[in-house]
């Protein structure tokens, strides 16, 4: 006679037929969990470098205020080195309008200054970057004719 205790019994799984799908959900897991946490580790370098750079910056600042006092008061030097960060925050803030910044996708480039000024007939408001303008219409697209 045979023992039936041998055999698996209808519709229950094995150890063996569940010991797969575990391990394999135990692995996705893991791996989520390490891409999650290097992802984490990333941003945190990231902001490491960014702080790092800032007062590299700084740094640098005052080593030119420090080399400009060597020849006016400190002062003087310091306003120096004020005035020439603000050309180049005002420098860097053209060139990133001028690369389409803040622009809509295909939305024509906006119009330019014209090349000779022309003779004021009284007081005007000044010119430059931070005069302001009024609003600009976008050109109409020509409509095609109707048929009929």
């Amino acid at each position: 006679m045979t023992d039936k205790s041998d055999y698996p019994k209808a519709g229950i799984p094995s150890a063996g037929d569940l010991a797969e799908p575990v391990a394999r959900a135990v692995r996705e897991e893991v791996r989520r969990e390490l891409r999650e946490q290097s992802g984490r580790r990333a941003v945190r370098l990231y902001g490491g470098a960014a702080a790092a750079a800032l007062y590299a910056g700084g740094a640098l600042t005052a080593c030119l205020v420090l080399l400009f006092a060597l020849a006016l008061p400190g002062w003087a030097a310091a306003l120096v080195v004020f005035a020439l960060l603000l050309v180049v925050a005002g420098w860097l803030k053209n060139a990133a309008a001028g690369q389409g910044a803040g622009r809509r996708p295909g939305a024509p480039p906006a119009p330019s200054a014209p090349s000779a000024p022309s003779a004021p007939s009284g007081p005007s408001a000044p010119s430059g970057p931070s005069a302001p303008s009024g609003p600009v219409a976008p050109p109409q697209p020509p409509h095609p004719p109707h048929p009929g």
